[in-house]
Formats: structure tokens, sequence, C-alpha cells
């Protein structure tokens, strides 16, 4: 009885903290979905938030099917928090950034004021650090305008673009709010975003190719073609298929797929002087051979000795256009501070023309694992039995 009479005021304290977090309601709340930030008039931003739209599950199909399952909503302004505030006035209801998939960043913009845009961002308790951010080619509310191919809005489709080009066919890479904040605030001060663009035709939209960031500004890209060999040297490369060209056939080319690469960097600091040793291992696989035939392991190995010239010029190529830029994309600035940090106090200042000028040793190892075929003989070009 005693513990029934200690238990009984509990029980109805219990009651009084139940209920939601906040005293906001769902309907009270417009949930951003994608957003995506332009030059606007004059000196202003122009903001688009693609709100989500709930879609009443009452009433025939056919009557739903046309039905868009999200609205986007464009205004302008000096500072990302007061656009965003100002939302509200086109809603009614407040802006919810807890399941907001993507932030679009117009390359006009990027190149002018990158840094001060993401303070919003930082600060903002509802917003995860976890979000995918993107540089557009052209206007960035242009990409969250029309229909969605599969997905059901268009922040969901560039989001699912941008996973496959990242992690399965290596054009692209997937940062996070978070990944630009420790990349442009680490000693190196650089950091590298996905861009998203339309094709030739203009119609196709695509995610390929890679921004170089620096604190304030984007200062340069890479073409999607060199794309995978600056993720092998930065060790993101995921999955993916990789050519090489046939010797003296012009227009014929080999593939191979790449099932895991390994990267290792070592930065070296003596004085006034850095240095840096590289070592790229990939283990791959053969897809499609057009000019090579392999009878034995003597052939395999002279393939894979091929394949790793090839990519090695590649990357040095990569290497080459970072220093040039002086854009440290990979690092190696910050690997230094990490181990001398009193030596790299004293050289951080004249670390871009430092890095400009650095030797940068590499070497690249592909294994070859299986060549996906039983006999291969029937699919080869032999032209002596």
């Amino acid at each position: 009885m005693k513990a029934a009479r200690c238990l009984t005021p509990l029980a109805l304290a219990s009651l009084l903290l139940t209920g939601c977090w906040s005293q906001m309601e769902l309907t009270e709340r417009a949930f951003v979905l994608a957003l995506a930030i332009d030059k606007g008039e004059k000196d202003k931003l122009e903001v688009t938030a693609q709100i989500y739209k709930p879609i009443s599950q009452f009433g025939p199909p056919s009557g739903r099917s046309d039905e868009v399952s999200f609205n986007n909503v464009t205004l302008q302004g000096t500072s990302v928090s007061n656009i965003i505030r100002n939302t509200k006035t086109v809603t009614g209801r407040h802006a919810q950034f807890s399941h907001i998939q993507i932030v679009l960043i117009s390359e006009e913009v990027a190149r002018e004021r990158l840094g001060e845009l993401f303070d919003f961002f930082y600060r903002d308790p509802e917003t995860r650090l976890g979000t995918s951010v993107m540089i557009a080619r052209g206007r960035a509310r242009d990409y969250l305008a029309g229909r969605a191919m599969i997905e059901s809005t268009l922040g969901s489709q560039l989001f699912k673009q941008l996973d496959f080009s990242a992690h399965l066919a290596g054009k692209s890479l997937n940062t996070t709010i978070l990944d630009l904040a420790f990349g442009l605030k680490s000693e190196s001060e650089t950091a590298m975003l996905p861009i998203v663009t339309r094709n030739s035709g203009q119609r196709q939209v695509v995610v390929q190719g890679v921004a170089l960031a620096k604190p304030d500004r984007v200062v340069g890209s890479i073409p999607p073609d060199k794309v995978p060999y600056l993720l092998l040297l930065a060790g993101r490369y995921k999955y993916g298929l990789l050519e090489i060209p046939c010797e003296g056939d012009a227009g014929l080319a080999e593939t191979i797929e790449v099932l895991r690469a390994d990267t290792k960097l070592t930065p070296t600091l003596k004085g006034r002087s850095a240095s840096a040793r590289i070592e790229v291992e990939i283990n791959a696989s053969i897809s499609e051979l057009a000019c090579t035939t392999i009878r034995g392991m003597a052939d395999e190995a002279k393939f894979a000795d091929r394949i790793a010239k090839y990519f090695k010029e590649r990357m040095e190529s990569v290497l080459d256009t970072l220093r040039k830029r002086k854009t440290d994309a990979l690092g190696i600035g910050h690997r230094l501070y990490l181990r001398h940090p009193g030596e790299w106090r004293k050289i951080k200042p004249e670390w871009p023309e430092i890095y400009a000028r650095m030797p940068i040793d590499l070497a690249v190892k592909v294994n070859i694992l299986n060549s996906k075929m039983m006999n291969p003989e029937p699919f080869s070009r032999i032209d002596d039995h």
C-alpha cells in the first residue's frame, strides 16, 4: 500500500510531461526539402525554398496523379536568414529545415561570396550538418523547377543522382555542410564540392565534376573526365568503371571495374621546403577488352602495368592543375600542421607558394583480380594460333 501511494503522484505527474517538444503543430510548419541560392537584383541574394506539399490520399487515383508534391517559394533579400524568415509571409507557416536534403549554390554566387552564405546553416539548430551541398551551373533555382524524372520532388531527384555519381560512378563526390566547414577551416583552407549541370542539349540534368573552393569563393573546377583521378589521389574513390584507350586504335577503349582503391599520402617538411609521396593501389577486374589479348599471367601483368602507367599520367595532370591554382585539395598542408605544428606556423603565410612548387612523388599499382570469364579465347583477338 505504501508503494502504491508513492507511485500514484508520479503517475499523475507523468501525464503533465506528455506532448510535443515544441508548441508548434505540424500544420504550422513548412518542411523545406531543398534550397537554391542565386544572385538577385543589385547586390541582393535570391533564395528558392522547395517546400513539401501534403497530398490528400482520398479521392480517385486519377485525380491525384497530376498533383505535384512540392511548391517553390522564391524571395530576395540581403541575407539568407532574413529571406528564410520572410517565407512565412508567403506560406503562412514556419520554415522547418530538419528534413532538408540538399543546398544548391549557383556558380555565380559561389565565385563571389561562398563562405558567408553558410553562417546561417552553421548556426541554425534545425539544419542537419549532414545536408549535401552542390554548385549549380547556371541558375540554381532552375534545377528545382519542373517535374522530377522518378522521385516525387526535384530535391530528392538531385540527391539520388548525387549519391549515384559519388558512390557508384566516380564522377563526383558528396560534400556535406560539415565537410565544407572542415575543409575551409582546416589549415589547407580548401574544399571540394560536387557540380550539377545540364548536358549539351540542355535537357538532361547530370551531376558530374568537382568545384574547388577557398574560404571566400570557388576558384575553379575539375572536369568530369579528370574527377576519378582526383578522387583516387584524395582517397575518396568508392567504385566505378574506368576506361583505358587502346594503343594505336583511335576511338577504341578498354574498361576495368574498380573494386577497391587505397591511397596513402605522406608529406615531409624540411625547413621551409615541403614534399610528399602518394601511393595509390587499385584492385580491379576486367570489364571489357577491345584490343588486348590475355592468355596467361604474363599478359595480365603487362596489361596491369599499362593501366597503372596511364592512370599515373592522368593523376599527375590533376596534381599539376591543383598546384597551378594553389588549391591544396588533398589536405597536404593540414597533414603537415598535425605532424609539425611549430614548423607549420612559420611557413603557413607562404604555404600557397610552397605548395605550388613542391615535388610530389606518385606511385600507382593496379591489381587485376579476375577477368569475369571462364574462357576468354573465343572473345579475344588472336592473330595466329
